[in-house]
């Protein structure tokens, strides 16, 4: 089962779940009781995941469960060990509406998921409660969990209307849309459907690679950064959710030509628990992998949870200088230092005008007509605060202070510039966007040296931008006037 899981489940649910039955088997081996096994697999989930009792995740259940189960006599009945496994669960579900979040997505929520269970504490309780069930010995959820389930329902209410969209079955939209992105670029990238991974068709020998990924809906990043100059290969996961731990791997391994592999991982935590688990079995096979975590968001307040900034404008950049570093012929450790001194210096912050809508499904965000999100995530995951809309000017106004104070730059410092839209919003609305971060750059005493406008990074057909700014050497302007030769990125090759 946790091979099969670590095959075919991404974000971050399957490596942890992977994990936690790798431990537990472990567990069962040495001793059969259900109640160690069951710690096993949460203290497994705990090393990987970073999360404790209190964060708000699935942990919770599952620790409840082991306790519960551990209380009992030995020898108890397998049906009274699954009653008391599911009682315990639902116990710690329960514990988890007490709690702000502070893991994963759901840490941006912060203080407005105080009042609700924790969906996958939840799924946990259910799956705990099938077994019991399958025993004779059913256990139903707590009317509490059953008030929150029906108040968030409210009965009546019409199910939001997903958006239309070019789509056959939306569960096929990014394999059917990554084949018709290699139809269309053969020169550049090839798609391998076994391991599902695109990779350049020209490969680099005695370069270091460049190995990328993360959930798909933010074309053309990172597929469409495939080529000479940029990344070597990308491990795509479902719309908005990690790849799995055989892809990143198939990626890396197809991208070792002699010199080591960097991968460039955005700071989410699936992207990190599949990227690290894959660096770890590629360096068992001789690979040489060093990872460099890309954390430019300065649009959440990262003192409510544990997650830290998310990665967003600064991943193209990151990918452009790395890539030019490595076509260069530079050594492993020298393409890791640079890119990271870049990172150090790039500050991004997100606005939404509106929400995205996954294939087949409903809108994310629930926005008013006249509300916008500021520090929006490049998943539709909230900001740090829902405010009223207001004209761009004084939007940008606000984002380029942020940035600016963040960032502390020098006296007529070399700045870079990206205003990106995120997949609904017009190039005259962009460039319009980077015309009002110009002017507040520019008014600050600096100089902006270097620009890229347009949709490079998205959140599918979302209304709204990500502005991002970093800082320039002579070293790192070099870098990103090199040539460069993918589909989504090109100039002097």
């Amino acid at each position: 089962m946790a091979e099969i899981l670590s095959r075919e489940m991404g974000g971050s649910s399957g490596p942890l779940w992977t994990i936690g039955l790798f431990r537990a088997a472990g567990s069962l081996d040495a001793d059969p009781g259900v109640g160690p096994a069951l710690a096993a697999a949460a203290a497994g989930i705990s090393e990987y995941g970073g999360a404790k009792e209190g964060d708000k995740t699935f942990l919770d259940a599952l620790l409840a469960a082991a306790s519960a189960v551990s209380a009992l006599p030995d020898g108890a009945p397998a049906a009274e060990v699954a009653q008391a496994a599911a009682e315990g669960a639902w116990a710690g579900a329960a514990r988890t509406a007490g709690y702000a979040a502070r893991r994963g997505r759901a840490a941006y929520v912060g203080d407005r998921a105080v009042g609700r269970f924790d969906p996958g504490a939840a799924a946990v309780a259910m799956m705990f409660g099938a077994v019991a069930e399958a025993y004779g010995s059913p256990v139903r959820p707590p009317a509490s969990y059953s008030a929150s389930r029906v108040e968030l329902a409210r009965p009546g209410a019409a199910e939001p209307a997903g958006t239309k969209q070019f789509v056959n079955d939306p569960d096929d939209a990014v394999t059917e849309s990554l084949v018709g992105y290699a139809l269309a670029h053969p020169d550049l990238v090839v798609w391998e459907p076994g391991d599902r991974f695109l990779r350049r068709r020209q490969p680099s020998p005695g370069l270091v690679g460049l190995v990328a990924g993360g959930g798909s809906g933010h074309e053309p990043m990172h597929g469409g950064f495939v080529g000479t100059g940029m990344l070597t290969a990308v491990a795509p996961g479902p719309v908005f959710a990690s790849p799995t731990v055989h892809q990143v791997l198939a990626a890396t391994l197809a991208a070792d030509a002699g010199a080591g592999v960097v991968h460039l991982v955005k700071n989410y935590t699936g992207d990190l628990i599949n990227f690290g688990i894959a660096a770890e079995l590629a360096q068992a096979r001789g690979v040489v992998v060093r990872r460099v975590v890309i954390a430019d968001d300065i649009g959440v307040d990262s003192s409510r949870h544990d997650v830290g900034r998310r990665g967003t404008g600064a991943t193209v950049l990151a990918e452009k200088v790395a890539g030019a570093a490595a076509q260069a012929g530079r050594p492993i450790d020298e393409v890791v230092a640079v890119t990271e001194r870049l990172l150090r210096g790039a500050r991004s912050f997100g606005i939404a005008l509106g929400s995205c809508s996954p294939p087949g499904a409903a809108p994310i965000l629930a926005l008013g007509a006249d509300e916008i999100e500021m520090g929006v995530g490049i998943h539709g995951e909230p900001g740090r605060e829902r405010a009223p809309y207001r004209p761009a000017a004084d939007l940008v106004r606000m984002a380029a202070g942020e940035l600016l104070a963040s960032l502390a730059p020098p006296p007529g410092a070399s700045l870079l510039a990206l205003a990106s839209g995120l997949g609904g919003t017009t190039l005259m609305e962009q460039y319009l966007l980077f015309g009002e971060l110009h002017a507040r750059l520019t008014a600050a005493g600096h100089r902006v040296a270097r620009s890229l406008v347009g949709p490079y990074l998205t959140a599918l057909d979302m209304a709204g931008a990500v502005l991002t700014v970093a800082v320039l050497d002579e070293e790192l302007t070099a870098l990103w006037d090199a040539p460069v030769a993918a589909a989504g990125l090109r100039w002097g090759a």
